[in-house]
């Protein structure tokens, strides 16, 4: 290998080494502070240079390939203690305040409950977290990253996909015997009060939801601009688990009532939503450590 092509391969090295040691380009990432893509294209990049692969990559796993195996051996030693000071140093930024925008819903079934886990992994970081279903202005909210679920609220921020989302139509085991869910089939909802989210996704009207739904399910005749509607998703939820009416449920959000019965989807299938989750930041901060010790977690949290 003549120099230039080494020179090409030595910023990788730190990548390669890192995700070797975990078998993971997750916790690599968060271990240099990038986002888990950096760790993934610095790896390909290595791979393509020294013209082999390095790992075998599973669905859900990484192992070494014998030539991996033998790379990693030779290089740990030398540059172990280097690697760690450089990660130390980097480390220092993962320090101060996170301003963090999320919507209601998915702050309080989903997010908050996790946060622990990110007070574990960062405790120099601070979360400031601010839920409200309208978008966010960068321009003016003193905010770090937005979670969103809908459509990309601004063609200039940073977006990375989160996770996606099912929904089905949730009820509580009660008022599914007293109106024969699932005996009915569908049709059977247009006797039921439709239960709705205000605004499902930004700029969107209470009803599309469930009228996106009743078009990929082939429901036809169902009134779906009928019904009770609440300002947040889990609202609509919790009047399902108290015998209400029918709530088309976000499986992120209603994942637990089901387990726990409190919850069941009569019609059984889930159907993947037409939105997703995101999360948005601004270009200039893609690099900050704590956004990214933020951005990191969070995906290892949706398997993104």
């Amino acid at each position: 290998m003549d120099m230039s092509v080494l020179l090409d391969v030595m910023p990788a090295v730190p990548f390669f080494l890192s995700a070797a040691r975990h078998l993971s380009f997750t916790r690599a990432a968060a271990d240099l502070c990038v986002t888990q893509g950096a760790v993934s294209h610095r790896i390909r990049q290595l791979e393509e240079a020294l013209g082999f692969p390095l790992f075998h990559r599973f669905p859900r796993r990484l192992t070494l390939t014998g030539e991996g195996e033998r790379l990693y051996d030779i290089l740990q030693r030398p540059v172990w203690d280097l690697e760690n000071e450089i990660r130390r140093i980097r480390h220092l930024g993962l320090t101060g305040t996170l301003m963090v925008h999320c919507p209601p819903s998915l702050a309080g079934t989903w997010l908050v409950p996790r946060l622990s886990g990110f007070r574990a992994q960062h405790p120099g970081v601070e979360v400031h977290l601010r839920c409200r279903n309208d978008l966010v202005d960068f321009e003016t909210d003193s905010v770090d990253i937005a979670i969103f679920y809908g459509d990309v609220p601004d063609s200039r921020l940073h977006v990375i996909p989160l996770m996606q989302e099912f929904v089905l139509p949730v009820c509580s085991p009660e008022y599914a015997r007293a109106m024969q869910l699932p005996e009915k089939g569908k049709d059977g909802l247009k006797e039921c009060l439709l239960l709705h989210d205000n605004t499902p996704w930004p700029n969107s009207q209470y009803y599309d939801e469930w009228q996106r739904w009743a078009e990929k399910c082939g429901v036809t005749g169902l009134n779906v601009q009928s019904g009770y509607s609440f300002d947040r998703s889990e609202l609509a939820a919790m009047a399902a688990e108290n015998g209400l009416g029918v709530a088309l449920g976000r499986k992120q959000l209603v994942s637990a009532a089901l387990a726990a019965g409190r919850l069941v989807a009569p019609f059984g299938e889930e159907l993947l939503s037409t939105q997703s989750y995101h999360l948005a930041l601004r270009r200039e901060d893609v690099h900050r450590p704590r956004i990214v010790g933020f951005v990191n977690w969070l995906q290892s949290m949706t398997g993104a």
